[in-house]
Protein backbone atom coordinates (compact mmCIF):
# COMPACT_ATOMS: atom_id res chain seq x y z
CA UNK A 1 0.00 0.00 0.00
CA UNK A 2 1.34 3.20 -0.77
CA UNK A 3 2.18 6.50 1.39
CA UNK A 4 -1.33 7.77 3.30
CA UNK A 5 -2.21 11.02 3.07
CA UNK A 6 -1.17 12.12 6.27
CA UNK A 7 1.91 10.94 5.88
CA UNK A 8 2.33 13.05 2.86
CA UNK A 9 0.98 16.13 4.83
CA UNK A 10 3.60 15.47 7.58
CA UNK A 11 6.41 15.01 5.14
CA UNK A 12 5.21 18.15 3.23
CA UNK A 13 5.08 20.15 6.96
CA UNK A 14 8.50 19.16 7.95
CA UNK A 15 10.08 20.27 4.73
CA UNK A 16 8.39 23.69 5.24
CA UNK A 17 9.54 23.79 8.68
CA UNK A 18 13.60 22.73 7.58
CA UNK A 19 13.20 25.32 4.70
CA UNK A 20 12.04 28.16 7.05
CA UNK A 21 14.93 27.17 9.58
CA UNK A 22 17.91 27.41 6.94
CA UNK A 23 16.34 30.80 5.99
CA UNK A 24 16.35 32.24 9.35
CA UNK A 25 19.29 30.70 9.67
CA UNK A 26 21.13 32.88 6.76
CA UNK A 27 19.45 35.66 7.73
CA UNK A 28 16.25 35.69 4.30
CA UNK A 29 13.87 37.53 4.81
CA UNK A 30 9.80 36.20 5.49
CA UNK A 31 9.27 32.39 4.36
CA UNK A 32 5.80 32.47 2.22
CA UNK A 33 6.30 28.46 1.31
CA UNK A 34 5.36 27.46 -1.83
CA UNK A 35 3.26 29.04 -4.73
CA UNK A 36 0.57 27.32 -6.00
CA UNK A 37 2.85 27.13 -9.64
CA UNK A 38 4.96 25.02 -7.56
CA UNK A 39 8.16 28.05 -7.01
CA UNK A 40 9.35 28.42 -3.56
CA UNK A 41 9.00 31.94 -2.22
CA UNK A 42 10.39 34.12 0.24
CA UNK A 43 10.05 38.05 0.29
CA UNK A 44 12.85 40.79 1.50
CA UNK A 45 11.68 44.37 2.90
CA UNK A 46 8.50 45.70 3.44
CA UNK A 47 6.00 48.32 1.02
CA UNK A 48 7.60 50.07 -2.27
CA UNK A 49 11.02 48.15 -0.80
CA UNK A 50 9.62 44.66 -1.22
CA UNK A 51 11.31 42.20 -3.10
CA UNK A 52 10.50 38.60 -3.80
CA UNK A 53 13.18 35.88 -4.40
CA UNK A 54 11.24 33.07 -6.22
CA UNK A 55 13.13 29.20 -7.13
CA UNK A 56 12.60 25.97 -8.15
CA UNK A 57 14.04 23.74 -6.03
CA UNK A 58 13.88 25.23 -1.86
CA UNK A 59 18.26 24.37 -1.51
CA UNK A 60 17.81 27.03 -4.44
CA UNK A 61 16.09 29.12 -2.60
CA UNK A 62 18.02 29.10 0.47
CA UNK A 63 21.13 29.63 -1.97
CA UNK A 64 19.42 32.63 -3.21
CA UNK A 65 18.71 33.98 0.40
CA UNK A 66 22.46 33.53 1.50
CA UNK A 67 24.00 35.92 -0.79
CA UNK A 68 21.10 38.52 -0.72
CA UNK A 69 22.34 39.96 2.67
CA UNK A 70 26.00 40.16 3.82
CA UNK A 71 26.07 37.95 6.91
CA UNK A 72 28.40 39.98 8.70
CA UNK A 73 26.45 43.64 8.78
CA UNK A 74 23.47 42.32 7.02
CA UNK A 75 23.49 44.90 4.18
CA UNK A 76 21.91 43.37 0.64
CA UNK A 77 25.02 42.31 -1.04
CA UNK A 78 23.53 44.12 -4.47
CA UNK A 79 22.84 46.94 -2.72
CA UNK A 80 26.36 47.75 -1.48
CA UNK A 81 27.21 51.29 -2.40
CA UNK A 82 30.50 51.69 -3.89
CA UNK A 83 33.81 53.76 -2.91
CA UNK A 84 34.43 53.76 -6.66
CA UNK A 85 33.62 52.15 -10.04
CA UNK A 86 35.70 49.20 -9.51
CA UNK A 87 35.19 48.29 -5.97
CA UNK A 88 32.45 47.70 -4.21
CA UNK A 89 32.34 47.68 -0.86
CA UNK A 90 29.87 48.68 2.05
CA UNK A 91 30.82 52.19 3.33
CA UNK A 92 27.48 52.29 4.93
CA UNK A 93 27.40 54.50 8.28
CA UNK A 94 26.54 51.94 10.85
CA UNK A 95 28.28 48.90 8.80
CA UNK A 96 31.85 48.00 9.30
CA UNK A 97 32.09 45.68 6.75
CA UNK A 98 35.04 45.98 4.25
CA UNK A 99 34.07 43.06 1.98
CA UNK A 100 33.19 43.20 -1.57
CA UNK A 101 30.04 41.97 -3.64
CA UNK A 102 31.93 39.31 -4.94
CA UNK A 103 33.94 38.26 -1.76
CA UNK A 104 30.39 38.13 0.19
CA UNK A 105 28.44 36.35 -2.70
CA UNK A 106 31.69 33.51 -2.88
CA UNK A 107 31.71 33.33 0.87
CA UNK A 108 27.54 32.70 1.00
CA UNK A 109 26.83 30.78 -1.76
CA UNK A 110 28.78 27.98 0.04
CA UNK A 111 27.27 24.59 1.66
CA UNK A 112 29.50 24.99 4.24
CA UNK A 113 28.81 28.56 5.23
CA UNK A 114 25.24 28.02 5.33
CA UNK A 115 25.28 24.46 7.30
CA UNK A 116 27.17 26.29 9.98
CA UNK A 117 24.91 29.13 10.47
CA UNK A 118 22.24 26.83 10.41
CA UNK A 119 23.89 24.48 13.25
CA UNK A 120 23.95 21.71 10.73
CA UNK A 121 26.67 19.12 9.14
CA UNK A 122 26.61 19.52 5.53
CA UNK A 123 25.57 15.71 4.52
CA UNK A 124 22.27 16.86 6.67
CA UNK A 125 22.08 20.32 5.59
CA UNK A 126 19.24 19.93 2.65
CA UNK A 127 18.47 16.10 3.94
CA UNK A 128 14.38 15.91 3.63
CA UNK A 129 13.98 18.72 0.99
CA UNK A 130 13.08 17.48 -2.43
CA UNK A 131 13.45 18.95 -5.75
CA UNK A 132 10.61 20.26 -7.85
CA UNK A 133 7.80 18.10 -7.74
CA UNK A 134 4.34 18.89 -8.11
CA UNK A 135 1.97 18.38 -4.98
CA UNK A 136 -1.31 16.83 -6.89
CA UNK A 137 0.99 13.73 -8.72
CA UNK A 138 2.68 12.72 -5.41
CA UNK A 139 -1.08 12.51 -3.50
CA UNK A 140 -2.15 10.51 -7.01
CA UNK A 141 0.93 8.31 -6.86
CA UNK A 142 0.30 7.62 -2.85
CA UNK A 143 -3.59 6.93 -3.48
CA UNK A 144 -2.33 4.79 -6.80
Amino acid sequence: MGESVWDIIDRYKAEYDKVKRLLRAVRGGRFRGRKPNGKWWVRFGSGRATLDLLADTPEELVRQAAVFRCGDCGHKTTGHRRKSKEEASCVGVSCTCKATQAEIIAKQSTTAWIAERAGLTERELFRGVRGPTSIVSSVEDAHG
